[in-house]
């Protein structure tokens, strides 16, 4: 019947167990299958699909980001991701300060249209980087400074929203129009606040934070109906935004941070009574149980926390004023220790060191992502909140609950407006651990009505709380239902959420992994997973960071410009753990929809290094491709662009002329068509002499002493590179060494070709493997084969040549920076170089080797801003099937570089440079060169 859909409809609509399957979680820990996912491009999409819905009996699930915890935006009927084509910036006034958008608009991508301009959108949830405009206003989020700033309601302007029957509504017309011209359904909703008035107002916890159940109050101002606070939260079962415009702030100038560290939680919980009368704009608060996991897991944090510390409070103050900032930090300073609560107290008043104790912050949760074991921090009763007052009661509360259950535990959060993050260690495959779901939620939450306080305090109801809603409002609660079937009377949208006809609890249903969950189909590895493959698939808890857009994180280059579910990095995640759970039948593995999935990860490695839990999508794509080609065999265009080794070193056969005949138009179409690789991109052509025919094994005679890996780049296309390089080494009174070497194998294993890239690490053994006990360092001028050999030949072997390789390799940047009192400058260019740092070298422990290298050198000015990948993704961006969406990729790249008044590029990754050398007519060279040019060593 869904297919009839595709024929009303312009927009995207996927009905395949790949594709729904893609959609069946989000940050939570729950999973459902939608029946279709359709991605509206317009309103009309959206009219269109819930009218189809309700007229076919199917529940429609609006979708953002799929960030949130509570696994509202989950669902077996049809779900509508907005984040793929519904995501403009429609308006944005400075002057009057406000901006409008479409609902899968991105907080982060308004923050960077906001930057410089004086301007910000207070509410700041932490995952407000990728979480769209349109999911934060259906769960009504807010953060860590909602104490000062509230929540997202508080600066809703105006919005357009569907109805379930199809009809579209504007809050600002239902607020401007008398009750007499209203559409009766809006009446009615009128009179069933006017006549229930007194109850509805005096039924919600005196608190600053709840978002449990549907917001009644002040739904009628000066009788007119004010829609904006009651679909804020309503987590999408009332309507479905499609429009939003939004009230803006002018910035505070200024910011002081107070980091206090306490022996007791009690001590820390009523010194916050003291200090909310200062007006602080969030006080954050981590305990013992996150900090000491935390100085475990992460040696920099020992810096940080002193031993024996109870728990931590973050104290911030903002204002316009510089003076009251530091008056303010001062007087809670001297209250803290004035009142006995702690005399272990910091004042942070400049950026690098309040950046230095917010790292605690930071860095400690992530951190609780990675632990090692089957139990993992569960989002559960992570965000109820209660009245500040009561936060001791709370604290003794939370600690006697967990402690008598012997569940493992940590508290962070935002604990100056009464809101804790409790996350219990739970394994969600142990029956024992799922049967304590319950228990603890429904112990908690007795603990918190006890208090006057809220079950859901920011993050919405969802599934993990709306069975407690009836409990939190016994009066008001036949309100909300009555209110549901105004708006809704089939129950179309998010039917299981808020008010379900069911209310019994869904906190044991529908799970991600679950007690019967099995990794029944383990595919014969082709690569070394000594962490286990099962667990690393399922490492991944969803939590949508990898689908940022903006250039705060790498992440993933091709989601950011496609938005395409499929080529988020957790979509990797959750086909494979569809395929070893036997959720998806083994068959999928070798179909397109499985493949294309797993085709849109480009080795980057971003992903990896960025995920707060540290999955390894690139691996497991890895894998992946492995078994496929094991099958099936690598495609010819995959067997050529692997092989620039092959080429080149037979790049002495060719005579001159036919090198240049292919550089020709019409020759580069007909190889276009017989090579698959793009006929727009200018061939790159081997050397007439490579660079094991211009230099000897051997140069310099000092030390320390150097085996240098060139890689196929520097030592075929440009030898020049690999010439500048030992240039300047043995300028520093070093001996290199460059035996005959191959391939690093890192194109290869990036197209699933697993053998063949063993083969190349063999070969590399037989041929140096001896050299590497007599050398001091491997050096590498290759980023990527820098990665290969530090990482991912550990992928495919694990032997002492590997082991070695990896304890000696450095990128000749960081071996310049090591030996650098030996580097003398003999002259002064005076260039301006614009420097794009490579994604491979972004995920190595020196990523800034390079910048660090040139700023040593005299006369030179360096512009590096922070850029997205180039696109060129090693010879993925060779392929005439990636060419435009390369160009696409590396266009934030290409922009800065071309506006930049440099008349230099500078770039470690040699198919980066063919990137910006495609991008640009400005020269684009290895940072080596620079050195040896800076040296007149060369030229």
């Amino acid at each position: 019947m869904i297919e009839k859909l595709r024929k009303i409809i312009d927009c995207e609509v996927f009905t395949d167990p790949i594709r729904t399957g893609l959609l069946a979680t989000d940050g939570s820990i729950f999973q459902i299958r939608p029946k279709a996912v359709v991605y509206p491009a317009t309103v009309e999409d959206v009219i269109k699909t819930v009218m189809f819905a309700g007229n076919n009996g199917f529940s429609v699930h609006p979708r953002g980001a799929g960030s949130g915890l509570c696994g509202s935006a989950l669902g077996g009927g049809i779900v509508i991701d907005f984040s793929k084509y519904m995501n403009r910036l429609i308006r944005l006034d400075i002057g009057n300060k406000w901006m409008e958008c479409e609902p899968g608009y991105r907080l982060g991508e308004l923050e960077a249209a906001l930057d410089g301009k004086g301007l910000f959108f207070p509410p700041d949830p932490s995952s407000g980087e990728y979480a769209t405009l349109g999911g934060m206003y259906a769960t009504n989020a807010s953060g860590a400074h909602s104490v000062k700033y509230g929540n997202v309601a508080d600066y809703i302007l105006d919005a357009d929203a569907v109805l379930s029957n199809g009809k579209m509504i504007t809050f600002s017309e239902c607020f401007s129009t008398s009750y007499e011209k209203l559409p009766v359904f809006l009446q009615e909703i009128h009179d069933l606040y006017t006549s229930n008035q007194n109850i509805i107002e005096k039924s919600y916890p005196d608190i600053r934070c709840n978002t449990t159940g549907y917001n009644l109050r002040k739904l009628v101002k000066d009788g007119r109906l004010d829609l904006s606070g009651l679909f804020a939260g309503a987590e999408g079962t009332l309507c479905i935004v499609t429009r939003l415009k939004v009230r803006l702030l002018d910035k505070p100038l200024h910011d002081s941070l107070v980091v206090a560290f306490f022996d007791d939680i009690l001590s820390s919980a009523r010194a916050v009574q003291e200090i909310l009368p200062l007006g602080p704009s969030g006080i954050e608060i981590m305990d013992k149980s996150l900090l000491n996991l935390a100085r475990e897991n992460d040696s920099r944090l020992k810096n940080y926390i002193p031993e024996g510390v109870d728990n931590v409070l973050l104290v911030e103050f903002d204002s316009y004023s510089p003076d009251i900032c530091s008056n303010l930090a001062n007087e809670t300073r001297q209250l803290l220790e004035s009142g006995g609560y702690t005399n272990k107290t910091h004042l942070a008043v400049t950026a690098h060191e309040k950046g230095k104790f917010w790292a605690i912050r930071k860095a400690a949760v992530p951190i609780l992502y990675k632990l090692k074991g089957e139990k993992k921090i569960i989002a559960l009763i992570e965000d109820a909140a209660v009245p500040t007052d009561r936060l001791v009661d709370y604290f003794q509360g939370i600690y006697a609950i967990l402690n008598s259950l012997n569940v493992s535990f940590v508290v962070y959060g935002h604990i100056a407006k009464g809101l804790l993050h409790t996350r219990p260690l739970l394994n969600l495959k142990d029956k024992n651990d799922i049967r304590l779901l319950k228990p603890i939620s429904d112990s908690v939450f007795e603990l918190i009505n006890s208090l006057g306080g809220a079950v859901s305090g920011e993050h919405g109801d969802g599934r993990l709380r709306s069975a407690y809603i009836r409990r939190q409002y016994p009066a008001i609660f036949p309100i909300f239902m009555e209110l549901r079937n105004i708006l809704d009377p089939k129950r179309l949208f998010n039917p299981d959420i808020i008010s379900p006809a069911n209310t019994s609890s869904q906190i044991q249903q529908n799970l991600r992994l679950g007690e019967y969950y099995e990794a029944s189909y383990i595919p014969e590895k082709k690569l070394l997973w000594p962490e286990g493959f099962t667990d690393e698939v399922e490492k991944c808890h969803g939590c949508s960071k990898c689908t940022t857009v903006t250039t705060a994180t790498r992440m993933c280059p091709v989601y950011k410009i496609t938005r395409d579910e499929a080529a988020a990095p957790k979509a990797k995640a959750n086909v494979l753990r569809m395929l070893i759970s036997g959720k998806t039948d083994r068959a999928e593995l070798y179909e397109a929809s499985f493949q294309e999935v797993i085709s849109r990860c480009i080795h980057c490695g971003s992903c990896f290094q960025e995920c707060p839990s540290g999955v390894n999508i690139p691996k497991m794509a890895a894998e992946a491709r492995s078994e496929y080609v094991t099958r099936f065999g690598a495609s010819i265009h995959e067997k050529i662009v692997v092989n620039a080794e092959f080429a080149g070193r037979r790049s002495g056969i060719l005579p001159e002329k036919v090198s240049t005949l292919l550089n020709i138009p019409v020759i580069r179409t007909v190889s276009e068509m017989l090579t698959g690789i793009s006929s727009r991109r200018k061939q790159i052509l081997p050397s007439r002499k490579s660079l094991f025919d211009r230099i000897p094994v051997s140069s310099g005679e000092g030390t320390p002493k150097i085996l240098y890996f060139a890689g196929c780049f520097a030592a075929y296309f440009r030898p020049y590179i690999a010439e500048a390089t030992i240039s300047v080494l043995t300028s520093m009174g070093m001996n290199v060494i460059v035996p005959r070497q191959f391939c690093c194998g890192l194109p290869m294993l990036s197209k699933g070709m697993a053998k063949e890239a063993l083969n190349k690490i063999e070969k590399n053994f037989r041929n140096w493997g001896s050299l590497l006990e007599s050398v001091d360092h491997l050096a590498v001028s290759c980023s990527s084969c820098g990665l290969a050999m530090l990482a991912e030949w550990g992928y495919l072997a694990d032997t002492v040549f590997v082991r070695k390789v990896k304890e000696k390799i450095i990128p000749v940047s960081g071996l310049v920076n090591m030996y650098s009192e030996r580097l003398e400058t003999l002259s002064s260019v005076g260039s301006h170089l614009f420097y794009h740092l490579p994604c491979h070298l972004k995920v190595q422990p020196e990523p800034s080797s390079s910048i660090q290298m040139l700023s040593r050198l005299s006369g030179v000015v360096i512009d590096s801003p922070v850029t997205n990948c180039c696109g060129m993704a090693g010879t993925w961006g060779l392929s005439k099937d990636n060419f435009d969406l390369s160009l696409d990729i590396g266009s934030d790249m290409a922009e800065k570089f071309n506006s930049s008044s440099a008349d230099t590029g500078i770039t470690d990754c040699p198919t980066c440079a063919i990137q910006m050398e495609h991008s640009s007519d400005k020269p684009v060279y290895h940072p080596i060169e620079i050195v040896a040019r800076q040296l007149t060593i060369l030229y």
